[in-house]
């Protein structure tokens, strides 16, 4: 932005400079104007303040013109002139004051557009409640409830409404994910509508945490309990990760955050991983 209000500075200067150059010559042709009409020629005794040498203006006539009203032309001839430079200083003025705020205001009208394509999004978690927010600058709480809604679309699935709530949350997954996410799925749906299983998940812990791209990663421990015609069958400790991005508003969705990545494993099998990425990293 800096650099475009550099060269629009330029660009006035430059223009106010060839203004000015303009009317110093409008100015030099006027002046070159009245000294061919005989403005320097005008004295006091032309113009009536003092009485001329003769008590009488002459009588004679010169190629037709009667020289007895030679004084009064001349004296208002005098006064148009004056008349004129007059209108011409005023209306020079007015015009470099047009132009002046002519220009203010396409300078203002550019920082005001510049300030308009700053990002900003608005957050809608709920209908009375609304949260003004700038990239990389979201509440933690926003990012908090976006990640316990799609946790309970992902953990929270029966026969009768897996295939409604997997569709609810890709919905809000980039579009590599929803390929990996239809085929990671497609046998436990199956087995989840063959053997009418229930899952609930209740979250534990959650951790999240930002990196300067404006990615949020999140770690959700959960523990899932089965059900299969109503008969419990037993829990398992789940482990949960996501990465979440931020997105620009779109009507209809209640969350302006994408997954672009989503694993969930068993929580002996995650801390396994984690430990052996530890020994690699030491």
């Amino acid at each position: 932005m800096k650099p475009q209000l550099e060269q629009f500075k330029e660009k006035l200067n430059e223009l106010l400079f060839h203004f000015g150059f303009y009317l110093k010559s409008v100015f030099q042709k006027i002046k070159i104007k009245a000294n061919e009409i005989g403005v320097k020629m005008i004295g006091p005794i032309e113009k009536g303040f003092k009485k001329a040498e003769l008590a009488t203006p002459p009588e004679a006539s010169f190629e037709g013109v009667d020289l007895s009203v030679l004084p009064k032309y001349i004296a208002y001839k005098s006064a148009l002139l004056r008349e004129k430079l007059t209108l011409y200083y005023i209306l020079g003025i007015v015009t470099a004051l047009f132009f002046s705020h002519y220009l203010l205001s396409r300078l203002e009208i550019s920082n005001l557009n510049g300030k308009l394509r700053e990002k900003e999004y608005i957050l809608a978690p709920g209908v009375l409640d609304f949260t003004k927010a700038s990239p990389q600058m979201i509440p933690s709480s926003y990012v908090h409830d976006a990640a316990t809604d799609f946790l309970s679309s992902l953990g929270n699935v029966s026969a009768a409404n897996i295939d409604e709530q997997y569709q609810s949350l890709k919905r809000f997954m980039s579009k590599e994910l929803k390929v990996q996410f239809d085929v990671d799925t497609a046998d436990w749906i199956e087995q989840v509508k063959s053997d009418n299983i229930s899952q609930i998940l209740k979250v534990t812990d959650m951790e999240i945490t930002s990196n300067q791209d404006g990615a949020y990663r999140v770690v959700a421990l959960g523990k899932a309990d089965f059900y299969a015609d109503q008969q419990y069958l037993g829990h398992e400790d789940q482990v949960i990760e996501m990465i979440l991005r931020l997105v620009p508003p779109e009507s209809g969705k209640r969350w302006y955050l994408q997954i672009s990545s989503l694993s969930w494993e068993k929580a002996d099998t995650f801390k396994t991983k984690s430990n052996l990425s530890n020994k690699e990293s030491k």
